[in-house]
């Protein structure tokens, strides 16, 4: 199953390849790298995990919870020859809102969507939805796929409104005026995947280079470098690409200066942070350098691997780690059944994203989607019980504890201070028969 760090960073990345190109690739020296991984990380959520919203309850009413549903516009990017078609949104989540409120809804009251489609290719696209649902809808909360890590912020900081879905990073939490849960830690989430990939002494001895996208550096910076300086590595020299990863030339350029400094350096292993996980392997290819590559996600990993063209010799003992998810999840599945039921059409096709080959419709993303974050809402909204507003609401999702996701393999655990959900990331292992990384046998 795909993973949601992959939906976030992918949409993040389309987005600023969309724009403009821009130039130049910073590559720092140990001493430098030294500095960055000696940087604080951002402070754990403490104010808004313990904070009252009072009984604000917008869009709340007897019979009704109105909420809003964000999705980016895939279809406009086709100009620009980027084929992404995750399926219909507003038909996955119609569908098991639907059969939510067959069954009664949440404490009687059923569920109403409103739909907020949003522009990729306007910076200003996703604030437009952000005000229609918000000052114009009034919604309760608002879940779906949002295009950065901080978009979320125009609904939890500026307008006050719920949200469930996103990705929180403890420096955006620390803003947020509303209750905000998700499955996900945003740019936090590659400390977790370093100790993922460091366990069992597999750093030991070694000489760490990093390397991401622009998009990436505040993962790399105040999530990557720390874990790695906790555990006692300094990298021998880490890498910003700031080239866009629609100018291929510059692109390619870029990681290749990255990879000559990296071999000179020394460095037998080579972290790469996010998203330049799909760009980086078939740049390396055409060089002689072969370190051991490791990957703070094991879903951008595969992306890689099944898109490019790259020697698999680049891929040689090479580790990931990532949420573990299974498709196949029983509660997955009921779900996948529920959207067949409703559009016959598309019964047989709605199959495991990661087995679709590049570029072919992965139609089955927005109902995992839709799946697992009406999962949460509608657990949280439950404990909230039929007094239904921002203080209960929060009340009830920092102190939902362990709770079954549909389509993850551990449970979730929400507490106070792991409004994430408090995931621990597990390691993969490049399979050279498949092309993709499986979960290590534990």
């Amino acid at each position: 199953m795909t993973s949601r760090r992959t939906l976030t960073r992918a949409a993040a990345a389309v987005a600023a390849a969309a724009a403009t190109a821009l130039a130049g690739c910073s590559v720092q020296s140990s001493a430098a790298a030294a500095g960055a991984s000696a940087t604080t990380g951002t402070p754990a959520p403490s104010a808004t995990a313990s904070a009252r919203f009072g009984d604000a309850a917008p869009g709340v009413t007897a019979s009704a919870i109105k909420i809003g549903i964000v999705y980016p516009d895939y279809a406009a990017l086709a100009q620009y020859g980027l084929n992404i078609n995750q399926g219909s949104f507003p038909h996955a989540y119609g569908a098991l809102i639907a059969k939510i409120n067959a069954a009664g809804g949440v404490d009687g009251r059923k569920i109403v969507p409103v739909y907020g489609e949003y522009s990729l290719l306007s910076p200003a696209a996703s604030t437009q939805t952000c005000v229609q649902l918000t000052a114009d809808d009034s919604v309760f909360a608002v879940l779906g796929t949002f295009e950065t890590d901080t978009q979320a912020l125009c609904y939890t900081q500026t307008h006050k409104t719920g949200v469930v879905g996103s990705a929180i990073s403890n420096a955006d939490y620390a803003l947020a005026q509303a209750p905000w849960f998700a499955l996900d830690h945003g740019s936090d989430d590659a400390a977790s995947a370093i100790t993922a990939l460091s366990a069992g002494g597999r750093l030991a001895g070694k000489k760490v280079a990093v390397i991401a996208l622009q998009q990436d550096e505040v993962s790399m910076n105040s999530s990557a470098l720390p874990a790695l300086k906790a555990i006692g590595i300094t990298p021998v020299a880490t890498a910003v690409i700031t080239a866009s990863t629609s100018d291929s030339t510059a692109l390619g350029t870029q990681v290749a200066v990255a990879a000559q400094k990296f071999q000179a350096s020394g460095a037998n292993v080579v972290i790469i942070v996010g998203g330049l996980a799909t760009e980086y392997p078939p740049i390396e290819a055409r060089t002689t350098y072969r370190p051991e590559l490791m990957f703070t996600s094991a879903s951008d990993a595969t992306a890689g691997t099944v898109s490019s063209k790259a020697d698999p010799a680049v891929f040689k003992n090479a580790l990931a780690a990532d949420v573990a998810t299974d498709f196949n999840d029983p509660a997955n599945q009921a779900c996948i059944q529920t959207m067949e039921a409703a559009y016959p059409s598309l019964k047989g096709k709605l199959v495991n994203p990661t087995t679709v080959k590049s570029g072919q419709p992965t139609l089955a993303t927005s109902v995992d989607d839709a799946c697992s974050e009406l999962g949460l809402f509608t657990a949280i909204a439950g404990k909230a019980g039929t007094n239904l507003n921002y203080d209960t609401f929060q009340q009830a999702g920092a102190s939902l504890g362990k709770i079954h996701i549909p389509g993850y393999t551990d449970d979730a655990n929400f507490t106070p201070s792991t409004p994430y959900g408090g995931f621990s990331d597990v390691l993969f292992t490049f399979d050279p028969s498949t092309s993709q990384f499986v979960q290590q046998s534990s």
